[in-house]
């Protein structure tokens, strides 16, 4: 088929489908409770599936305004704040600032001293002494334990009982160099007796300890900890697990640990392991099942509710329904100082951007105050997250329409893109206006990408960036994207697969433009294109050499010519008439 009137196939869905209810036990609903639901604390209801990995879903088996070079801290910053407990500094408040105000911790955490580490791993400061009886009558139920798992059942119930006497004795013991097999036991017992000194242990148990088992049992541990402000302080903290984890049984828990602190952001993650198959499948679809269940708050659930529950997260439709705890906060706050450029380092940025953007539609409102900052990396990296959580960070689309006047170009570039993520719907009238005042060339391929991006593309304005005379590369390229988003694609292909074979421009820009529309192409012949465009990727572990790659991309730029046939594929570039 000739390629000017096609059209991109329309993509199935943003997140993985996922199989039926499991037909086992309904969950126990508490009528009116949507969250605080308290889950069973004694783990599998037979001793002989106290490893992690068994089956079943017991325990684990603006306008053209001058740019604004320093803008000072608004009112909402200051409110907030304020309900922190932390007094700002006369001035801008800095990135720097924030991360050495400790009035912005809570007190047993402002005092250790700024170690890198997350404060709910951090110990308690002044924490009273053990009671050696308290101690002993420990060490004597994980004895009787581990002497024969048929009295799991009777050490929890004395676990229960005694909760008040052993939740520090449980709590040190995790803290203890002590074999896997005791530490699981022990992580039994603090879901038994949950309490804050268990969940800072469990925590860090699950965010550090080298064998997958007890991180895996330390996570299904924190499902216990389920609507308490500790627990929910965990929350960045599993985050940063779950970005790293490579076990799947420890991923269906972090996972499941996440979701009882109202953060369905491993949802997609549970339904793509139940999806997969293997070990942890039928838990990891239990798990995922438990949480549609506790949302809807009812026992019969379809795939399809589970679905919208995950694209209701994704479209910031789902929220907590309590506030977000003091801590939380605190914690998000001392993600956003780590974005500073006082101390870049890489691997930090990347983990906190990674956390900062999937937390829920709440974190907004902090995100929208952060952009206050007057470190241009803390605003840059800020408006990157929002644009990661597309709709759910829909708060703060004012505060971005706000930045699209940064004095930093980069800032303002990036707040528009975000701004089309979060906003898709309304966002086309702030970027025109913009566009309309002349902004500087980085941020108007910014803002030009960025209508490309809304629900509805304005065809005519990207057109005429694309015909523009003379118009940079990568201008073209932001106009080319919308283009091809709102099924524009015969002005386009054209031009890019001329590009792709030039030196310098970028070329690699174009061709993976060009292979998205591949990608979603449809009708005669798209299947053989799709198929010989895969065929000349690069293989991976591969580097090629720059030969090598422009070679690649003359092959697939002949590929794409001869599909459009011999009317469409001129090359000629549309700003050379």
């Amino acid at each position: 088929m000739s390629g000017g009137g096609a059209r991109p196939r329309r993509s199935p869905g943003a997140g993985p489908k996922v199989a039926g209810p499991p037909r086992s036990a309904r969950a126990r609903l508490v009528p009116g409770l949507l969250w605080s639901l308290t889950l069973v604390a004694c783990g599998p209801s037979q001793p002989d599936e106290s490893r992690a990995g068994g089956s079943g879903a017991q325990a684990p088996a603006g306008g053209a305004a001058e740019a604004v070079t320093a803008r000072p801290t608004r009112d909402v910053l200051d409110a907030t704040l304020s309900e922190l407990g932390a007094a700002r500094r006369d001035g801008v408040l800095s990135a720097r600032e924030l991360r050495g105000d400790t009035g912005l911790l809570p007190e047993e955490v402002a005092d250790a001293g700024d170690q890198g580490e997350a404060p709910a791993v951090r110990e308690a400061v002044g924490a009273p002494p053990l009671d050696p009886e308290a101690v002993e009558f420990r060490d004597g139920l994980l004895g009787m334990v581990a002497s024969d798992p048929r009295y799991l059942q009777t050490a929890l119930a004395d676990v229960t009982a005694a909760a008040d006497d052993l939740r520090a004795p449980i709590a040190a013991g995790l803290r203890e160099d002590r074999a896997p097999a005791e530490l699981e036991t022990l992580c039994r017992f603090a879901r038994a007796a949950p309490g804050p000194e268990g969940t800072d242990a469990l925590l860090a148990l699950a965010a550090s300890h080298d064998q997958p088992s007890v991180r895996t049992f330390a996570a299904w541990a924190l499902v216990g900890a389920a609507g308490t402000e500790r627990g929910a302080a965990t929350v960045p903290e599993l985050l940063r697990r779950l970005k790293y984890e490579k076990d799947p049984g420890a991923v269906v828990w972090i996972a499941r640990a996440l979701a009882a602190q109202e953060n369905l952001s491993g949802l997609p993650t549970l339904a793509a392991i139940a999806s997969a198959g293997g070990d942890q499948a039928q838990v990891a679809n239990e798990q995922l099942y438990e949480v549609v269940r506790l949302v809807l708050g009812r026992d019969e659930v379809t795939a399809d509710d589970a679905n919208g529950i995950m694209e209701g997260w994704r479209a910031g439709r789902a929220d907590r329904s309590t506030p977000a705890p003091d801590r939380l906060r605190a914690e998000l706050w001392r993600l956003v100082s780590d974005l500073s450029g006082e101390h870049f380092q890489l691997r930090g940025v990347d983990d906190a951007r990674f956390i900062l953007s999937r937390l829920g539609p709440w974190s907004a409102a902090e995100f929208a105050a952060a952009l206050e900052d007057d470190d241009p990396y803390v605003r840059l990296h800020v408006a990157q997250v929002l644009e990661r959580m597309g709709p759910r960070g829909a708060g703060a689309a004012g505060s971005l329409e706000a930045a699209l006047l940064d004095g930093s170009d980069a800032v303002a570039g990036a707040a528009a893109e975000a701004l089309a993520a979060v906003a898709p719907g309304t966002a086309a009238a702030a970027l025109t206006a913009r566009l309309d005042g002349t902004p500087p060339h980085e941020v108007r391929v910014a803002l030009v990408r960025g209508l490309g991006r809304t629900e509805a593309p304005p065809v005519d304005r990207l057109l005429g960036v694309f015909r523009s005379q003379g118009a940079p590369v990568d201008l073209r390229l932001a106009a080319a994207e919308g283009l091809l988003a709102a099924g524009e694609a015969s002005p386009c292909l054209p031009w890019l697969a001329s590009t792709m074979t030039r030196r310098f421009g970028d070329p690699a820009g174009a061709e993976a433009l060009a292979g998205r529309w591949v990608a979603g192409c449809e009708g005669e012949g798209a299947d053989a294109l799709r198929e010989a465009w895969g065929a000349l990727g690069p293989q991976q572990a591969i580097i090629h050499t720059a030969e090598q790659a422009a070679d690649r991309r003359a092959r697939r730029a002949a590929l794409l010519v001869e599909h459009l046939g011999a009317d469409g594929g001129s090359g000629e570039d549309p700003g050379e008439d």
